[in-house]
């Protein structure tokens, strides 16, 4: 596998720092700092880069040693454990670096979305930042590292497909352990070593990581999430396998219906409509194409089949270290396609009290069209 030049990224974020006006950058969020760092940092800290393109990461001491011997191209400041508490850590290295006066990016908010994006920092935290460094100018500043990580590399898109992989052995696994009077739990167990096996090291989804929903948990209103439980599946009835893998710091997000025994002729209308919705979303995706005119032609196949109650008008998320990444697929997106970007493209509907079916897909914008980086087809699989 080719290896990833972090230092390459550090001045790049560097050079746009100095573009948009920046001092420096206080990134908390998990995308951030996996795209920077390179290492798994699931407690808190802070990379801060400078204009001048320094870099520190400042990380909580029990963890520490790991993430040095992880990834040594970044030096690790320890907070905790005797040491400074986080946020005057954070304080400390801007002051020592010069910047404590000057504008500062922080991970307050993205845009594009009403889902908090993992990492974001903390109301009491930017009001402490703010008391520590009176004269500094604190503000969002997601938009220069956000830019930065919305065209993909070579080198991460071959992440993103061992990613990918795993994702569809797990997902093959889970389709074999479907049966009449297993549970969920069951199921999710079953996918959860398939994607270990191919190199999966975490469900990284806030949802429940690897998500399980069958009969009427399929069918919540407007419902996005289905955590697996000890509910024993039944027949003819709608189940929902969403699964969350992570390789090498990048994810895959697939998720796709099954349906195990006969539909009923409203089911049936159902899986026509979102299969006509998926298929007209990849045939749309080319660079160039605004994403809200894509996902309002969309939104015009549910009301087609009278679904426009049901489906969601919202057409799935960016991927890389993160899911809350540009491009958002929905139709107030401002966002146009361009080669390279990789999302998870979505389709949601749910009929209470008949079921539901959703979209997952990892996708891959090129210079010409889309190509999907799973092998399994985005279709109702039926058992």
């Amino acid at each position: 596998m080719e290896a990833i030049n972090y230092r390459t990224r550090i001045e790049k974020l560097a050079k746009a720092l100095r573009e948009a006006g920046l001092e420096a950058y206080v990134g908390t969020r998990l995308a951030s700092l996996h795209y920077l760092v390179g290492a798994f940092i699931p407690w808190r800290g802070a990379v801060v880069i400078t204009a001048k393109g320094e870099a520190e990461l400042i990380y909580w001491a029990m963890d520490s040693e790991r993430v040095r011997s992880e990834a040594p191209h970044v030096p690790v400041i320890e907070w905790g454990a005797g040491k400074p508490p986080f946020i005057e850590s954070v304080a400390r290295e801007l002051r020592e670096k010069g910047v404590a006066t000057g504008r500062i990016g922080l991970d307050l908010s993205i845009a594009g979305t009403g889902q908090e994006a993992p990492g974001l920092l903390y109301a009491h935290e930017f009001i402490d930042l703010k008391k520590l460094l009176p004269s500094a100018r604190l503000e969002n500043g997601t938009g220069p590292i956000d830019a930065l990580m919305l065209v993909k590399t070579p080198e991460e898109v071959e992440r993103l497909r061992l990613a990918a992989k795993a994702a569809d052995a797990g997902f093959q696994a889970g389709l074999a352990a479907v049966k009449p009077g297993v549970t969920e739990n069951h199921v999710a167990g079953a996918i959860e070593q398939a994607t270990r096996d191919e190199g999966s090291t975490w469900a990284w989804s806030v949802t429940g990581g690897t998500e399980v929903g069958s009969g009427e948990r399929t069918g919540y209103f407007r419902g996005v999430t289905q955590q697996a439980t000890e509910k024993k599946i039944g027949n003819n009835e709608f189940l929902i396998l969403d699964l969350h893998p992570m390789v090498e710091l990048y994810l895959a997000d697939l998720g796709l219906p099954v349906f195990l025994g006969t539909p009923s002729d409203e089911q049936k209308r159902m899986i026509d409509c979102w299969e006509e919705t998926v298929a007209g979303l990849l045939s749309s995706l080319k660079p160039g194409r605004a994403v809200a005119d894509i996902c309002s032609q969309a939104v015009k196949v549910f009301a087609k089949y009278g679904f426009q109650n049901f489906g969601l008008p919202m057409f799935g998320h960016g991927l890389g270290t993160c899911a809350r990444l540009r491009p958002f697929m929905n139709t107030k997106s401002e966002d146009i396609l361009v080669a390279g970007m990789v999302l998870a493209l979505g389709t949601h509907l749910y009929v209470p009290g008949a079921g539901g079916l959703r979209l997952e897909y990892p996708t891959l914008i090129t210079e010409s069209s889309a190509v999907a980086l799973c092998l399994t087809p985005p279709k109702v699989h039926y058992i």
